[in-house]
């Protein structure tokens, strides 16, 4: 049976071997648990510890106004200009996991502006 409190989302670029992986946990809409697995990288292990850590406590619709700063302020030490993607893979596999989550519970993932399915896997 499938866990309707569960998200799972996952980000791997084509041009790259490294990969991200977002589970989220909910109870009563809202997240109370967030774990990441991802590539042997300690900037992206970073940006995952760092995104685990703010998720909790927000409610898991909300995911999809997330953006790139919710890694940028929080982390520490700050990441290099090489490195910004990398907060880009965590947040989008977030949102992935958010976008699983409101599929299973019958909740409406926003639609793109530009059409884009992406965010549900199905672009």
């Amino acid at each position: 049976m499938e866990d309707k409190h569960l998200g799972v989302g996952f980000v791997q670029p084509a041009d790259t071997e490294e990969f991200m992986e977002i589970t989220i946990r909910e109870k009563d809409g809202e997240i109370t648990s967030a774990d990441f697995r991802c590539s042997d990288n300690e900037a992206l292990i970073r940006c995952g510890k760092t995104l685990c850590a703010v998720l909790p406590e927000h409610p898991a619709a909300d995911l999809f106004q997330m953006n790139n700063n919710v890694i940028y302020y929080n982390i520490d030490p700050p990441l290099t200009r090489r490195e910004l993607y990398f907060a880009t893979m965590a947040v989008f596999a977030a949102k992935r996991a958010a976008a699983a989550w409101c599929i299973k519970n019958n909740v409406p993932v926003p639609a793109q502006d530009n059409g884009c399915t992406c965010i549900t896997n199905e672009g």
